[in-house]
């Protein structure tokens, strides 16, 4: 009986830590310039759809582990999405700074 709780604990507490996993790789994976709204529910629906085209060389039962977890994080990623929503807008809106513009202390989009 012990061991089957210890399962399930174990099962919850990784699937916890899991919630908005591409979400996050989404965002530390992206360049300043390709950044865009919603990008851990991008970044699910492009591994899902790389898996059934044929891209991915793992073997049957990973395709199948992964497409499930892929599809299980989506509205968790749609959720963490949305409310990172206002810092994604800022971050494409925002003006960018160069670093030597940066140490002098002026934008790049207000020349002198």
């Amino acid at each position: 009986m012990m061991s089957a709780i210890g399962r399930w604990i174990t099962v919850v507490f990784i699937s916890f830590f899991m919630l908005g996993c591409s979400s996050i790789r989404a965002r530390t994976e992206t360049p300043d310039k390709e950044w865009t709204v919603y990008p851990g529910i991008q970044r699910d629906i492009k591994d899902t759809g790389g898996i059934f085209r044929g891209k991915n060389p793992d073997s049957v039962w990973a395709k199948g582990m992964v497409t499930t977890l892929l599809l299980l994080d989506l509205p968790f990623s749609a959720v963490f999405d949305t409310v990172v929503m206002p810092y994604d807008l800022y971050r494409i809106y925002a003006p960018k700074y160069s670093v030597e513009n940066a140490e002098k202390g002026k934008h790049v989009n207000n020349p002198p």
